[in-house]
């Protein structure tokens, strides 16, 4: 099929520099990674790219008005969701670091599910109408 023409590009992990931050965390300058020339896209995965670097055109502080912030619910009223491991890893430690231990996993992929609702409600309802035909 098409997807064994494909190859699956995976970046150089340097092993040393994730054990130090590990043990060291994220210095205030942040992590250097050294440039790397631009992988060219098939055609048909450009328009995700250009979605997603208008959501990067934000800054870091509207970034953290926007995801950290109180909701008015709290996780008791709300329904239980099984999240994956890692992810649950790298919630607790965005919460932690950015959220400075005021805002709670809750509230914080409460905003993100909002934001995302907004961002792309239309695509969301264009698709689910497509897919939601009546059966009479």
């Amino acid at each position: 099929m098409n997807r064994d023409n494909e190859k699956k590009v995976t970046p150089d992990i340097d092993e040393a520099k994730m054990m130090e931050l590990m043990v060291d965390g994220v210095r205030k300058d942040g992590f250097k990674v050294p440039a790397e020339e631009p992988i060219q896209q098939p055609e048909k995965e450009r328009p995700v790219s250009r979605e997603r670097s208008r959501v990067k055109s934000n800054n870091q502080a509207d970034y953290e008005k926007i995801f950290f912030k109180e909701v008015k619910s709290t996780a008791r009223h709300g329904k239980s969701v099984y999240i994956d491991p890692d992810h649950h890893k790298k919630l607790s430690r965005i919460v932690q670091v950015i959220g400075e231990d005021n805002i709670t996993i809750y509230a914080y992929l409460c905003n993100l599910l909002d934001y995302h609702f907004q961002e792309f409600e239309q695509q969301i309802t264009a698709s689910f109408n497509e897919k939601n035909k009546p059966i009479f």
